[in-house]
C-alpha cells in the first residue's frame, strides 16, 4: 500500500537531450519522474494515471514488482496517443521543433515507432478529455496515503480532483500547474482551484505569464497566491535556484540549485515535487523540504530517464541536501 501518490500522466519518452545518445521508446511522464523522486528517498508509492491498451504492459508490471501501488493506473479498453517527444537545445532548454527535423539535424534516422505521430494539442477548457482523470481513477487506497502531488495536467483534473482529495481525508497536497491555464484568461478560476493546497510548486516564467498585466515581482506574486489560501508557494527559478513563500508566517526563503552537467532535464521538476512532498510530510520543515527537492531534481538532471533516478545512493542525496540547506537564506 502506498503512503504518496501521484497523479498526472505516463509516457511513452522519446527524448533527444543536450548530449548524448537519445532515449527512444522508455517509460516516463510526469507521474513516473514525480514518484520516483518521492521512491528514492524510500517513500511507498503510487501512480493515478490513465493509459490506452496500447501502452507496453511489461513497464507496468515492471514497477508492480518494486511494489509500486498502481491500482489508480486504469488502462483504457482502447489505443491512447501516450508518446511524448522531447527536444532541447544545447543549454538544456526544450524547443518546439518537430521530431523529423529534430532527428535528421543530428543524423539519427527517425524511430518506425515514431512514423505516424502527430504532436497532440491540448486545449484547456472545462470539457473533459480522454487524458482527464475522473474520480472514478481514483485509488481506493489513497485515502489512507499521507500525501498527493498533482503533476501539471489538464484544468479539468486540477479543478476537480484536489478537493476530492481533501474530501477523502488526504492530509497533505501538492501541485503543478500547466502552462495552458496559467494565464489571465483563467485568473478568475485560479483562487477556487489553488484554495486550501499545502504548496504550490511553479515555475517562475509561468507567474510571469499570469501576472503581466499587473506586477513583474515575484514575492509579490507569491503573497497574492498566498492569499488564495495557499500555505507555501514554492517557485523553480533558472538553474535550479528555488524560492520559499511561507504564506502562513510570511517568510521568504532563497535556496541555490546543486551545480551539476545538464544531461537530461527530463522530468527535474516533477522529481523535486516527489521529493518535496515526502520531504515535508516527514519533517514538517519546508526549507529542508526544498533542500530534498533541490538534491533530487540536480540528480534527475545529470541521469537519463526516470528508472535511472531511481539507483541513486542514499547517501549521494543526503550530502546534497546538506550543502543546499547551508546555503539557504531568509530574505
Amino acid at each position: 500500500m502506498a503512503d504518496y501518490f501521484f497523479l498526472g500522466a505516463l509516457n511513452r519518452d522519446f527524448v533527444l537531450p543536450p548530449r548524448g545518445k537519445p532515449l527512444l521508446d522508455v517509460l516516463g511522464g510526469p507521474a513516473m519522474y514525480a514518484a520516483a523522486g518521492a521512491a528514492v528517498w524510500g517513500a511507498r508509492v503510487g501512480i493515478i494515471a490513465r493509459v490506452g491498451e496500447d501502452f507496453p504492459r511489461r513497464w507496468l508490471d515492471a514497477l508492480a514488482a518494486r511494489g509500486w501501488d498502481l491500482a489508480g493506473v486504469q488502462v483504457l479498453p482502447h489505443p491512447l496517443e501516450t508518446r511524448r517527444v522531447l527536444v532541447y537545445d544545447d543549454e538544456g532548454e526544450r524547443t518546439a521543433e518537430q521530431p523529423l527535423g529534430a532527428f535528421a539535424r543530428r543524423g539519427i534516422p527517425l524511430p518506425k515507432s515514431l512514423l505516424n505521430y502527430t504532436p497532440p494539442r491540448r486545449i484547456e477548457s472545462d470539457a473533459p478529455t480522454p487524458y482527464s482523470l475522473r474520480l472514478s481513477d481514483l485509488s481506493v487506497n489513497i485515502a489512507e496515503g499521507r500525501g498527493a502531488h498533482f503533476c501539471p495536467h489538464d484544468f479539468v483534473t486540477h479543478r476537480l480532483l484536489p478537493a476530492a482529495l481533501r474530501t477523502a481525508g488526504v492530509p497533505f497536497i501538492t501541485l503543478e500547474p500547466t502552462a495552458n491555464y496559467m494565464d489571465v484568461r483563467f485568473l478568475d478560476q485560479l483562487p477556487a482551484l489553488f484554495s486550501g493546497l499545502d504548496a504550490l510548486i511553479v515555475k517562475e516564467k509561468l507567474l510571469y505569464k499570469l501576472f503581466h498585466q499587473s506586477t513583474d515581482d515575484l514575492w509579490e506574486m507569491a503573497e497574492t497566491i498566498a492569499r488564495w489560501q495557499v500555505e507555501h508557494i514554492v517557485i523553480r527559478r533558472k538553474r535550479g535556484e528555488m524560492w520559499l513563500y511561507d504564506g502562513r508566517g510570511q517568510r521568504r526563503w532563497v535556496l541555490p540549485g546543486y551545480p551539476v552537467q545538464r544531461i537530461d532535464p527530463t522530468g527535474v521538476g516533477d522529481a523535486f515535487a516527489g521529493a518535496f512532498l515526502v520531504g515535508y510530510r516527514e519533517t514538517l520543515d519546508p526549507v529542508q523540504a526544498v533542500a530534498r527537492g533541490a538534491a533530487t531534481a540536480a540528480v534527475a538532471l545529470e541521469t537519463r530517464g526516470a528508472l535511472a533516478l531511481l539507483d541513486t545512493w542514499p547517501e549521494l542525496l543526503q550530502a546534497r541536501v546538506e550543502v543546499i540547506r547551508q546555503a539557504a537564506r531568509r530574505v
